[in-house]
């Protein structure tokens, strides 16, 4: 009796949390390709944001037509890749994006997860109004 009460125990301490790969499965790939396809000419007008801030209107017109096209043929053939690689494991065995992100060092080289999106957009994931 002992010995069953212990191990029913025991399994209360269990692990519930998920893997580390849970958050990348086939659906979010494929939502990301198809992403990557629909939206990906958006890094034309992200490219004149990034150089026009720094360099001003004419260094931005000339990079835009240059690192736009790069960044815009990048992340439609990742697109393409990962519309054909969906229902399979491609990139080191998972579903994880196969392309080259360090955002967070330098914004010029890498690409983050989904296109860039255009316009005034709040990231804000909270509401700014008050609850009694």
């Amino acid at each position: 009796m002992l010995v069953g009460a212990l191990t029913m125990g025991s399994f209360a301490f269990a692990d519930i949390q998920a893997p580390p790969g849970a958050k990348w499965n086939w659906s979010r790939k494929l939502s990301r390709s198809l992403a990557n396809l629909a939206y990906g000419t958006t890094e034309y007008p992200i490219t004149w944001q990034k150089v026009e801030r720094q360099d001003g209107v004419n260094a931005a017109a000339s990079s835009m037509v240059v690192e736009g096209t790069t960044r815009t043929i990048v992340r439609v053939g990742y697109g393409l890749f990962e519309l054909v690689t969906f229902p399979f494991p491609a990139y080191k065995g998972g579903y994880k994006p196969p392309y080259y992100k360090d955002e967070r060092f330098d914004t010029w080289y890498g690409y983050e997860e989904f296109p860039p999106q255009l316009g005034f957009t709040s990231q804000a994931r909270y509401s700014r109004t008050t609850n009694w």
